[in-house]
Parts: structure tokens; sequence; C-alpha cells
């Protein structure tokens, strides 16, 4: 059975990568505009934007699965150092949100404090520990 903490990072990362998908929607005037600019020359085309925004998600889904289903260690720290970029980046690029996207944004990160944090609670060391399959 896996442990109460890893039950509540499983909800607060996933609630994140839902809220991440809601704030795409919101702000896909500026994708748009950045996948209509110009011809391609400029090396951003369609399908690098599409790119931009799914491999980060994908990446995301893998280390969800890797860390609350498969228990992995190395995936707990893959998430952390992701973060700690993703906040880096987000405050670097704060002024190409609006308004509502910056409340996301902020709460998205919130969220995944709170979901790493899950990570680091004693009822979780065991999980990592374990390196049990749990199906």
């Amino acid at each position: 059975m896996r442990p109460n903490s890893i039950t509540r990072f499983e909800q607060l990362f996933l609630g994140a990568l839902a809220l991440n998908v809601l704030n795409i929607f919101l702000n896909w005037d500026t994708w748009s505009m950045v996948m209509s600019r110009g011809d391609g020359s400029d090396g951003m085309n369609a399908f690098a934007t599409y790119t931009i925004i799914a491999f980060p998600f994908l990446i995301n889904l893998w280390l969800w699965y890797k860390i609350a289903r498969k228990g992995s260690s190395i995936g707990k720290w893959l998430l952390v150092i992701m973060y700690v970029i993703g906040v880096i980046w987000s405050l670097a690029t704060l002024d190409n949100y609006r308004t509502l996207g910056v409340t996301i944004l902020f709460a998205i990160l919130a969220l995944k404090a709170g979901a790493i944090f899950m990570l680091f609670r004693s009822d979780s060391k065991q999980w990592f520990a374990d390196k049990t399959v749990v199906t």
C-alpha cells in the first residue's frame, strides 16, 4: 500500500499539471502569435511550438509515474531539479504572462512545491527505500 504522502503527492502534482494545461489554453493566442510569426525562418514553426508545449508535459507525466507508481528516487531528484529550473525560468519570463496567467503560474508553482514536500515526509522514505513494484 502506498503511503499517504505519495497519494497527496499525486493529487497535488496532477492538479498542477491540470492547471498547466488550463494556462496553455488561456494563453493560446500568445502561442498562436509565436507560431504565425514569419515563415519559420526564425526557427520557430508550429511543430517546434507544439514540441515546446508537449515535451515538458510528457516528461512531467513520466516523472509522476516513476515516482508515484514505481518509487524511483532518481525520479524524485530529477523532479526537484526540474522544479528549481522551472522556478528560475518562470521568474525570468514573468513579463510574458497576463495577470490571470501569473496567478495560475504561482498556483502551479505552489502545488508543485507542496507535491515535492510530500516526497520528503517520513512516511514516503520507506516508499523510496522499498523499490517494490505496484500494479
